[in-house]
């Protein structure tokens, strides 16, 4: 899905139409603030295009922002900007702002920026796909801290009550044979977990303690 952010309705229809023919959905929003809401409510969006006149009006920082949104930070931001502005350019893309639709354009210009955009909508899902394959690497060495933590304290009584029991009281073989049934079912059980945890998509490991259900 991209984002049009553009009130003029000849220059919003000159550059929806082409991306719609080339089948992007694309939605029109007449504000940034409407397009906020809009990436804040939806991680579906994957480039915004504004009018860079309008966002001038309004106040670029309300463009900009969209960045420090959880669904927003990856999103391209591309200006429709004259191509005389070369200042305004250069601090557009040094604030934040990932490439240029230029005015005046011809349809084949227009292709090769729609071209340009699918590239950059493509490396945005590649860091997406990175970021979450490193977290996930993060939370399962969570994960394994924790549940190593859980099996050696498992072991620590079942180990301490093996050096005091006396192997001809048959009440302490007893007492050590059940201990030990119980720390191997434990173990047995934590282990699952990590399995578990490791066949999921996305491992969302939590607190230190998540695991307490397993004791």
């Amino acid at each position: 899905m991209i984002i049009l952010i553009a009130q003029d309705p000849s220059l919003a229809e000159s550059i929806r139409v082409p991306l719609q023919f080339e089948g992007f959905q694309v939605i029109q929003k007449k504000t940034a603030k409407e397009a906020y809401l809009e990436i804040f409510e939806n991680s579906q969006v994957v480039t915004i295009i504004f009018d860079y006149q309008q966002a001038a009006a309004e106040g670029i920082n309300n463009y900009l922002k969209i960045k420090n949104l959880e669904n927003g930070k990856y999103v391209p931001l591309v200006a429709i900007i004259e191509k005389h502005r070369i200042a305004e350019q250069i601090t557009l893309f040094e604030q934040g702002v990932d490439d240029f639709i230029f005015l005046p354009f011809n349809p084949i210009e227009l292709q090769m920026k729609i071209r340009s955009v699918q590239r950059l909508i493509q490396l945005t899902q590649a860091l997406k796909e990175k970021e979450s394959q490193i977290a996930n690497f993060k939370n399962l060495n969570r994960a394994i801290g924790t549940l190593n933590h859980y099996i050696n304290n498992a072991l620590t009584p079942l180990y301490s009550f093996a050096q005091i029991t006396k192997p001809e009281d048959p009440d302490q073989a007893r007492k050590l044979k059940a201990l030990t049934e119980e720390t191997a079912m434990f173990i047995g059980k934590v282990l699952r977990a990590l399995r578990n945890m490791t066949q999921q998509k996305e491992l969302k490991i939590v607190q230190d303690g998540v695991y307490q259900d397993i004791m």
